[in-house]
């Protein structure tokens, strides 16, 4: 069986189960483990494919962005400890960008609770984290205008892209509901436009997320993985995301350790497909 047939064969079992551990895709594709993996890796930057402890399973794709409200239950512990390693990268006098969500808000807590006597000088679109940032004795906040995106309580969209364009940003930590080995993906081309423009007028970017965002993907493609000076995430991130973070040159900082056996997205491989 030539490669390419292979892999379709791969992608379509996945298709049909949802999940597959790597032990059955070598038996039913009568091939290696190295093969399946090397198969595996190639559909995965693809973003045909997300990698998970154990396998493979199909990309999330997701519509829209879940709620400000919503997301501020999930992963707290996880946010937090990503929002520490992220503190330490700023350094007294940069003009930091802080993108729209709770890991962000998470951050500019982070931000004041460190405060120096230097002014913070802060620029966002996300009205919580303007709120939270202001109350450094020295803050210096900029908000962004443009549309309201009043479930996320953001501004998003042509205005909020141009006023970027008024900023020297030395730092940048761009926020991500969905990305894979491709890079940063968004429902709206509303957020392409500030996606893209953060990266524009930022000297360092880094992708800062919580990697149950890993493998899931939406309608638009806004930034490609290697723009990022690098990903500030937690250690459940798949091994197959660490190693193409590498190869771009993408420095991955994690936070703490973690089992990835059970980190979101592991695949129990004793349980049957459903």
């Amino acid at each position: 069986m030539i490669p390419d047939e292979r892999r379709r064969r791969l992608v379509h079992i996945v298709d049909e189960q949802g999940s597959a551990s790597i032990a059955d895709l070598t038996e039913t594709l009568g091939v290696s483990h190295m093969t399946v993996r090397r198969d595996i890796k190639v559909l995965e930057e693809d973003g045909r494919l997300v990698s998970v402890a154990g396998g493979v399973t199909k990309p999330s794709r997701i519509a829209l962005d879940a709620t400000h409200q919503a997301k501020l239950g999930i992963r707290p512990i996880e946010k937090d400890a990503i929002a520490s390693r992220a503190a330490d990268l700023v350094s007294p006098g940069d003009v930091v960008y802080l993108d729209a969500g709770t890991t962000m808000l998470a951050l500019a807590r982070k931000l004041v609770e460190r405060a120096a006597p230097e002014p913070l000088v802060i620029v966002t679109n996300d009205l919580a984290v303007a709120a939270a940032a202001g109350e450094h004795p020295q803050a210096r906040v900029h908000v962004l205008g443009g549309r309201l995106d009043p479930g996320n309580m953001s501004t998003d969209g042509p205005t909020a892209a141009a006023e970027l364009a008024e900023f020297n940003i030395d730092l940048a930590f761009v926020s991500a509901s969905s990305f894979d080995l491709r890079g940063l993906s968004v429902p709206t081309e509303a957020k392409v436009m500030v996606k893209r423009a953060i990266i524009e007028n930022s000297s360092r970017s880094y992708l800062t997320t919580d990697a149950s965002k890993y493998g899931r993907v939406a309608a638009y493609k806004a930034i490609s993985f290697g723009a990022f000076e690098g990903l500030i995430t937690d250690p459940s991130l798949s091994q197959a995301a660490q190693d193409r973070s590498a190869e771009l040159g993408v420095d991955l900082l994690l936070t703490g350790s973690s089992d990835p056996a059970t980190a979101p997205g592991s695949l129990d491989t004793s349980a049957p497909h459903s």
